[in-house]
């Protein structure tokens, strides 16, 4: 749609500064808050539909064009608002209306006619009746007039061929110079017979940032600072043809301030209700003081939180905690119960805190994608719920890695859930674009992986051009013309139709638009009969009517600037931080309650919006770092003096203690690096069962075979042979014949004691007087002395 004459006024020219800007950062990432992508690259998009003011100081602009479609019988009509910018009085002006009768088959085409190129007017037809109009008065300096066109379509013989048409709508002066003029389209539909249709599929994200990584959570201060534009989605999309992507960490509950006094845990959270700090950091001031963080620089542990604010820095943010329902703003509750309902049914999410999946790609971290989407999946509790990967600019990603991560994720995840969607501009897809300019909606993207095996998932192809237009005309103060948009998009529509193709539409994460303003232009482009509004989620379900393998051939558009994808390495920092827990988790009867903190975090920490709060994104890994190193020493061989062992068979004793706040059951073995001493065969491993906080001990039988001061490594595994912790190193003396040669001489000593016994007894009985001989009384009598009388008695 072109007027032209080089003059502007103040506001138009700030109005062709604002479109053109618009344009220049790209279909679907436009800079703005933490939840939105840097400024994307320029795209192609259709000429600006801004005034411009013609050579003797006269402005027009389209208010009205109608039908959506015109049809035979019908009433073409078209009213525009001219206005006398310069400084003198304009006189018997005339507005006249042109159309010109071949189709324009392609988006080449119009934008050719759009930008002036072409038939010159279409003269032939400024005889119809109703085509040309005085404007009725002279026009003062800064006064401005409507004026309004009615034609019969059949007057303007537009032939049998379906699709749109240039118009022209100029001004004229009483000496028949053109003042002004502008061009837009109209579409013919001279039968509804086999008429050609388009699907029509308009999608938005609905995020509002990085969710905390302490607590996994959405700052609640942020949500309540974007509340006026989330708002304005629900009912800007409210249409058949339109779909809300959510993020479903707004769907609550959010991480609140950190009241005076309270106490972060290791992850700087407090926790709600019934949870328990050692869940996400239960080891002992010990360990977590001296351990390494996340990306390797030092943060005090459970430090305040620097959240990104609503404008994408970090801000002086409080320490946060994690919130629950029940401290939801009422105001934000109201949202959430008209957000819950929109998303009740079959919807499509995005991964859980709007993941930055071009650099998870890139960092080969597709088990926090996986996480992301599991998580995204349980929130919104739906059995046929899709996920859609939407790369910070679809117009300057690469579709090959996406499509790989996305079958790499599908494959982290374990389950039977399909590869998540991807997100990408038609442009990038080689073969995607037609000689029409246009493309299918939908196509089964295939990939080659880094191992050689084939990757594949459903590619949602956008129309880059027609998205930075609808995003420009819908946003709240935007002065692009509504009507003028509708009929660019009408006219794109058609073109789409008549090649079999499909039109999808994705509007930026940070678009706040004008709900009346949205719904003005994609209303009246959904009526149009060759138009099938079609919701995301039914589009997904429909087979893809082909398979593109992506040759990588193909480049993206070159970016225009904006942030870089997260940092590979700390999106390793944090998926090693889950593998960690994970492994200690799996000791313990309730694994969720000791890993869901961590998963939580880490998805957190692989968010998009990060991107533009890079400090605070690297204080959050560290937090999470901590946490994670904290449980992972949740469990520790207590390291103990030297055992000397002084039999060939015997029992190791270890000690085991745990800071865990469940029981915790592991596997001990032993590692011995010398032959003197070995575990004995057939029992590898000795379990033990830890008490939650306390300590026990595990017997390790093992067998010594020779003397001499050795070492031996204890270690720890799961029920399945993974390693926890670190090996103990365990000093043992083996001094295997102290046993047999003190039982020796034990026996020695003993034997010398009995033989000593028995010589001392025999020796004893020897040197004892014989005991008298015991004789009957008879000769007792006969030999015994005779008596003597008591007077014989000797007397002393």
């Amino acid at each position: 749609m072109e007027r032209t004459g080089p003059g502007t006024t103040p506001a138009q020219h700030l109005a062709v500064l604002v479109f053109g800007a618009a344009l220049a950062l790209g279909p679907v990432a436009l800079a703005g808050t933490a939840a939105a992508a840097p400024a994307g690259p320029a795209t192609s998009v259709p000429p600006p539909l801004t005034a411009v003011v013609g050579p003797s100081g006269t402005s027009l602009a389209l208010e009205q064009l109608g039908p959506a479609a015109l049809v035979p019988g019908s009433q073409l009509v078209v009213r525009v608002r001219i206005t006398n910018t310069s400084g003198t009085p304009l006189p018997g002006a005339r507005a006249r209306l042109f159309v010109d009768s071949p189709a324009l088959t392609t988006r080449a085409s119009l934008d050719a006619w759009a930008a002036g190129q072409g038939v010159q007017g279409g003269d032939r037809f400024s005889g119809v009746d109703g085509a040309e109009q005085p404007l009725g008065r002279s026009l003062s300096p800064g006064e401005s007039t409507e004026v309004g066109f009615v034609v019969d379509a059949d007057q303007l013989a537009l032939g049998p061929d379906f699709g749109p048409r240039g118009v022209t709508v100029d001004v004229i002066d009483s000496s028949l110079q053109r003042l002004t003029a502008l061009r837009t389209f109209l579409v013919w539909a001279p039968t509804t017979a086999g008429q050609p249709s388009t699907s029509l599929t308009v999608v938005a994200p609905v995020t509002a940032g990085a969710p905390d990584v302490t607590t996994g959570q959405l700052p609640a201060a942020r949500v309540e600072e974007q509340l006026g534009r989330l708002r304005d989605l629900l009912p800007a999309l409210s249409l058949p043809s339109t779909s809300l992507v959510v993020d479903p960490a707004l769907l609550g509950p959010f991480a609140q301030a950190a009241q005076q006094g309270a106490s972060p845990s290791a992850t700087g959270s407090t926790g709600t209700a019934g949870s328990t700090p050692a869940a996400t950091g239960g080891a002992d001031a010990g360990a977590t003081g001296a351990a390494p963080s996340a990306t390797g620089t030092a943060a005090p542990p459970g430090g305040p939180t620097a959240a990104p604010t609503s404008a994408g820095g970090t801000g002086d943010a409080p320490a946060l905690v994690t919130g629950t329902a029940e401290q939801t703003d009422a105001d934000v509750q109201d949202w959430l119960t008209s957000l819950r309902g929109r998303t009740a049914g079959s919807t499509v999410v995005l991964p859980q805190g709007d993941t930055d999946v071009v650099a998870t790609a890139a960092a080969g971290t597709s088990d926090l994608l996986a996480l992301a989407v599991t998580q995204a999946r349980a929130a919104v509790e739906g059995d046929d719920d899709s996920a859609l990967l939407w790369p910070a600019d679809p117009s300057a990603a690469d579709p090959a890695p996406l499509v790989v991560e996305a079958a790499a994720a599908a494959r982290a995840s374990g389950g039977t859930d399909p590869a998540p969607a991807v997100l990408v501009d038609a442009r990038s897809v080689d073969g995607a674009v037609s000689e029409a300019g246009t493309s299918s909606s939908t196509t089964t993207l295939v990939a080659t992986a880094p191992d050689g095996s084939s990757a594949s998932t459903t590619g949602v192809l956008v129309d880059a051009a027609d998205s930075a237009l609808l995003a420009a005309a819908t946003a709240d103060g935007s002065q692009v013309d509504p009507a003028e948009a509708s009929a660019r998009l009408l006219a794109d529509s058609a073109v789409s139709a008549a090649s079999s193709g499909g039109l999808v539409l994705a509007l930026p994460r940070d678009w706040d638009p004008d709900p009346a303003a949205a719904f003005s232009v994609l209303g009246q482009v959904t009526s149009a009969p060759w138009v099938r509004a079609t919701a995301l989620p039914d589009l997904l379900a429909a087979a893809p009517p082909q398979a593109v393998r992506l040759s990588g051939a193909v480049a993206p558009p070159a970016a225009a600037g904006g942030s870089a994808p997260l940092d590979a390495g700390g999106l390793r920092a944090a998926a090693a931080a889950v593998s960690t827990a994970g492994t200690v988790a799996s000791l313990v009867p309730d694994p969720p309650a000791l890993l869901d903190p961590v998963q939580r975090s880490a998805a957190a920490a692989a968010s998009l919006g990060w991107r533009d709060s890079p400090e605070a994104w690297r204080l959050g890994l560290d937090q999470l770092g901590r946490a994670a190193s904290a449980l992972g020493s949740g469990v520790q061989i207590v390291e103990g003096s030297p055992i000397t062992v002084i039999d060939s068979q015997i029992y190791l004793p270890v000690t085991i203690r745990s800071t865990l706040p469940q029981a915790a059951a592991v596997r001990v073995q032993l590692r011995s690096t010398s032959l003197r001493l070995l575990p004995e065969q057939g029992q590898p491993s000795v379990e033990v069962t830890i008490p939650p906080g306390g300590q026990a001990r595990a017997q390790i039988p093992v067998t010594a075979a020779a003397n001499g001061d050795i070492s031996v490594f204890v270690f720890m595994t799961d029920a399945t042979g993974r390693l926890i912790g670190e090996e103990v190193e365990q000093r043992v003396r083996v001094r295997a014949e102290w046993q047999g040669r003190g039982i020796a001489i034990a026996a020695g000593v003993a034997g010398l004691v009995f033989v000593g016994g028995i010589v001392r007894t025999v020796l004893r009985v020897r040197r004892r007087p014989a005991p008298p001989v015991v004789r009957s009384a008879e000769e007792a009598d006969a030999d015994a002395p005779p008596a003597r009388r008591p007077e014989e008695s000797t007397r002393g």
